[in-house]
């Protein structure tokens, strides 16, 4: 049977906590006959059923006869690789698994599962417009991961705790969503690091007064002194982490950071067993940009605070890059993809460090009433101190 969207009242008694369906997040399609014949990928051997990974341990684990199969850890630290040798050599290229993809028509994320695995929505934006597609022979395959450790109810109770603490959102937010189940999935991510020199040039402003005007109406007045200035400054980059995601924004990805990159494993194929798995949408020069860019932001203020003086203008600032390496990795978040009043929102949680983001629509009522409010008490504070 394909998932369908939570109800109203199913969405409610989920992100509420009350009794009621608990979802698994997508569900298999099937019948006995093809059950039967089914070619499983990581088989229980207790009872040959599916295994699927345990966030938060090192093993596959059977949902029916609770068996557990630790997971061969390699020895092989994940090393940054030179950007230009890798701009030159080819890459290894697939999952080294089978998998399927689901391509949705409004975000136009593409998704990767398992194979005989069935799945109604999108998990990134929960929309049901999704369509199968052959899988991509030529991804990219990463060459590490993370590996889930926050549970599955850990994070759908960060949904309701995040749901419950927020402020001027409509009343009716959480009864007149739907919701489809909270998901794990693994999102493509590539990181980077730079050696960086950059040289810069300011006007430096400094504070002094003067006394203007004559009789009642004589004041002090500020006034800047402005001078030239220059200086350098070196800077180095580790993991600097760039979303490779059609599905997701790259704001809400960055407010779930940082991840623990020291602790990236070799990729392993059983690690996205029960887990959704997103093709890399970034290659490698694009991702690099992305990089330089933030690291710019990054320059730009450090530079701004070596200034000298009270304030500054006309701030320039030249950088060189050196050094450049980079990690692809998969990194685990789980999704909750809710729609209300037909507008998709996102909930996301670090599948590592269990750090919260998301967007929830605005009840405009509550806003004007605050503002109004917040207006109101001013011009009683300024009326009160002028009648004093």
């Amino acid at each position: 049977m394909q998932r369908r969207p939570l109800s109203a009242a199913e969405f409610s008694r989920e992100v509420g906590g009350r009794s009621g369906r608990r979802s698994t997040g997508y569900e298999e399609a099937m019948t006995a006959e093809a059950l039967q014949a089914r070619v499983r990928k990581f088989p229980c051997e207790n009872c040959g059923a599916d295994l699927r990974w345990e966030p938060g341990v090192t093993s596959l684990r059977c949902e029916y006869c609770g068996f557990k199969k630790e997971v061969a850890r390699s020895g092989d630290a994940i090393r940054e690789k030179s950007v230009d040798a890798a701009l030159r050599a080819p890459r290894d290229l697939g999952w080294g698994a089978e998998r399927k993809v689901i391509v949705c028509k409004r975000c136009g994320a593409h998704t990767t599962l398992d194979p005989l695995v069935s799945a109604s929505s999108c998990a990134f934006c929960g929309t049901t417009a999704v369509v199968e597609a052959p899988a991509d022979s030529k991804v990219v395959r990463p060459e590490g991961l993370l590996p889930f450790r926050v549970t599955r109810d850990s994070a759908l109770q960060s949904f309701r705790n995040w749901l419950h603490g927020l402020w001027l959102r409509p009343n009716d937010l959480k009864s007149s969503s739907r919701m489809t189940a909270i998901q794990g999935a693994y999102i493509p991510f590539w990181t980077f690091d730079a050696a960086t020199n950059s040289w810069w040039t300011a006007e430096a402003g400094y504070y002094y007064y003067v006394e203007v005007g004559s009789g009642q109406n004589r004041h002090r007045e500020q006034r800047v002194r402005w001078e030239p200035a220059s200086g350098q400054l070196e800077k180095f980059f580790d993991d600097v982490p760039v979303p490779a995601s059609r599905g997701l924004d790259s704001s809400l990805c960055r407010d779930i950071e940082p991840y623990p990159t020291a602790d990236l494993t070799p990729y392993d194929p059983s690690y996205l067993s029960g887990f959704l798995a997103e093709e890399n949408a970034i290659d490698l020069p694009e991702a690099l940009e992305s990089a330089k860019e933030r690291m710019r932001n990054e320059i730009q203020s450090a530079c701004a605070s070596e200034v000298p003086g009270d304030t500054h203008r006309n701030l320039q600032v030249n950088t060189t890059f050196s050094a450049l390496a980079y990690k692809n990795a998969l990194l685990p978040v789980w999704i909750a993809a809710y729609d209300y009043r037909g507008k998709p929102y996102r909930f996301l949680v670090n599948g590592v460090t269990g750090k919260v983001s998301g967007n929830a629509p605005w009840s405009w009522i509550k806003v004007t009433l605050t503002i109004f409010a917040v207006l109101m008490v001013v011009l009683i504070i300024l009326y009160l101190a002028g009648q004093s």
